[in-house]
């Protein structure tokens, strides 16, 4: 059973037809990259994928069930801009999130160490960290109670090289762990070096979908997609 099955996702937002017909499927236990031009429609796919906004068209199902709020005790989630509390140190964010999932306290740590993310730090506010800093502590709350599916939207934006690696590093590790990872990107080098398999999006249609595997020049498909020069 595919872990997410999307088909024929429709959406309009302020008048405009956002997503014209987007459709994927993520199996389990693969890095999967949904990879598309800035404006593509990535963002408004994942929220409506998640049932954050009302789709217009098409089927989604996440572990065989239309989204709903049941779902999120299986899923983690991390968007491009930073959501935990900037004025609470690390430590207090990771402890409310484990407070609202009821989970136990021990995990908060268990959860630092799987990101790396270094004792030192785990008494300095949020918005004290850097930005890569900030995606540890953000990956950190959407694992901490042990999901089998992670999504997350742009992870690698605004890093700098070394976060990117250390990032890349933990993505493939937490899918070796068994975890399924869905993830956006602009970026064709950061799908390359990742992801299993891997959806072309362009103005709010899926172009293509394949195996990393099954494509021996992905630049020149994805230019050719995009419109750009092959």
């Amino acid at each position: 059973m595919n872990v997410i099955e999307v088909k024929d996702l429709r959406k309009r937002l302020g008048g405009r037809e956002i997503l014209r017909g987007v459709s994927f499927n993520v199996g389990r236990e693969e890095i999967y990259g949904f990879l598309g031009p800035n404006g593509a429609g990535k963002t408004t796919t994942i929220r409506t994928t998640l049932g954050l906004l009302r789709k217009d068209g098409g089927s989604v199902r996440i572990f065989g069930e239309e989204p709903g709020r049941g779902i999120f005790k299986r899923l983690g989630v991390v968007f491009e801009y930073e959501v935990l509390n900037p004025d609470w140190t690390v430590l207090e964010n990771l402890r409310f999130v484990a407070y609202v999932r009821d989970r136990d306290m021990d995990e908060v740590e268990a959860a630092l160490d799987t990101v790396e993310f270094s004792k030192e730090h785990w008494g300095k506010r949020f918005k004290e960290l850097s930005k890569g800093m900030k995606r540890k502590v953000s990956l950190a709350s959407a694992i901490l109670h042990d999901p089998e599916l992670l999504i997350l939207d742009e992870p690698m934006s605004g890093l700098d090289p070394t976060a990117q690696v250390e990032v890349r590093r933990l993505l493939l590790k937490l899918r070796d762990e068994g975890k399924t990872i869905f993830f956006s990107s602009h970026n064709l080098p950061e799908v390359q070096k990742i992801a299993d398999r891997a959806a072309i999006i362009v103005n709010g249609t899926t172009r293509a979908q394949f195996s990393l595997e099954d494509v021996e020049d992905l630049e020149k498909t994805y230019l050719t997609m995009v419109g750009g020069s092959p």
